[in-house]
């Protein structure tokens, strides 16, 4: 093991928690601190989009357990800058954090249309405090607009239509094809209308509108959208600046290796990294909570031991809730083509679906069907000789 002797994690959130974790699990008996820029204490965040947003939950139940002691944590406190050379993580107010191992975990922030961003009733969900925000204002029975119809804007979509609100999707194209393929959104978007949801495509954009508060999205080709709040779900940004002037290659987030390694010393995992998923492709962010999650780990064991890090499994897991479907997923999408049904009925929308390769690459996803994620991840793994 290592000869570091403290350790400083940036970042409260589940990849730098898991990471202070593991390295206690590891062995490691010297210093640890968790610098986290919010007040709360480390929390779960796919639940603020389904129960705490729906009100069926209190906010302190989306708190991680976090049983390894010994941890110092300091909450509210953003880094500002990272002085690698004298081993010093800069914070806001001046104060300085010392290390000889470090963990970049800083996550990401929601991103903002440009334009309208700060009208009055315009809403992003990354937080616990944006949670609360948005339950409070869906409270009021406003006409809803969503910008943005990946995973999160279909899940918040989903949980407004289910307190009764009317909901419209806006996007660049057909709700949840860039993330999950032709065959898999056009099930969940079918769902998703059987509900009331309202959709609308605009291949060239949208733009907010309102003069103090935000009234509605004016489209591309003219159609105007009215809303009396609008959630804006276009994705996150790294949570990178504070490490512009350290160094560190950032493109677009931390570049780190197979093992979550930075530089001599130096760790990240999470939102905040870009990884290599081959020697000559560029790197690629993966900002899903399974990935947080897995890279914790990885980097804490890379830290502590870099031989004995073993890269995150090359099979990926996402899931996502929405319009009574659970849909739980395996490999690296989006499915192309029809899939081959493994078990169950595809017309009782209770099913195991697979996208075999030749290679074992495949993908494999679970829409309303019970199984234990290893053998899901073994059926993205199937090769099509190998499907009955």
């Amino acid at each position: 093991m290592s000869g570091l002797r403290r350790v400083v994690v940036v970042g409260g959130s589940i990849a730098g928690t898991t990471a202070a974790t593991t390295l206690r699990e590891l062995g490691f008996d010297g210093e640890i601190t968790v610098i986290g820029d919010e007040p709360h204490a480390p929390y779960a965040r796919p639940p603020l989009s389904k129960a705490i947003l729906r009100g069926d939950e209190p906010p302190e139940s989306t708190a991680l357990a976090v049983t390894a002691e010994g941890i110092d944590w300091i909450r509210g406190t953003a880094a500002t800058g990272l002085d690698i050379d004298a081993g010093l993580v800069r914070l806001e107010h001046g104060a300085t954090v010392p290390y000889d191992g470090l963990v970049i975990a800083t996550g990401g922030r929601a991103r903002h249309l440009v334009e309208g961003a700060d009208l009055e009733g315009v809403h992003v969900l990354r937080t616990l405090d944006d949670a609360a925000g948005l339950s409070r204002a869906f409270a009021t029975r406003p006409r809803v607009v969503v910008v943005g119809g990946g995973y999160l804007g279909m899940e918040i979509a989903s949980t407004a239509l289910g307190l009764g609100l009317q909901v419209t999707v806006v996007d660049m194209a057909p709700p949840l094809v860039a993330q999950l393929g032709p065959f898999l959104a056009d099930i969940m978007t079918g769902a998703a209308r059987e509900h009331g949801l309202i959709v609308k495509t605009s291949p060239g954009g949208a733009r907010l509108t309102g003069s103090r508060a935000v009234d509605g999205v004016l489209l591309a080709d003219g159609r105007h959208v009215e809303a009396d709040l609008v959630v804006t779900a276009v994705g996150c940004r790294p949570n990178t600046e504070w490490l512009r002037d350290s160094g560190i290659p950032l493109l677009p987030g931390v570049v780190v290796d197979s093992v979550c390694r930075v530089a001599p010393g130096i760790v990240a995992a999470g939102d905040v990294t870009a990884s290599r998923r081959s020697a000559a492709g560029p790197p690629l962010r993966s900002p899903f909570w399974m990935n947080a999650l897995t890279q914790g780990r990885v980097a804490a064991t890379a830290l502590l031991d870099p031989g004995a890090a073993q890269p995150a499994a090359e099979t990926p897991y996402f899931w996502t809730e929405a319009f009574g479907l659970e849909l739980k997923l395996a490999g690296r999408l989006p499915g192309q083509g029809v899939p081959q049904v493994i078990a169950g009925d595809l017309a009782d929308l209770s099913v195991l679906l697979a996208w075999p390769r030749s290679d074992g690459t495949g993908i494999a996803a679970a829409l309303n069907h019970r199984i234990p994620l290893s053998r899901l991840r073994r059926a993205a793994q199937l090769r099509p000789m190998e499907i009955a």
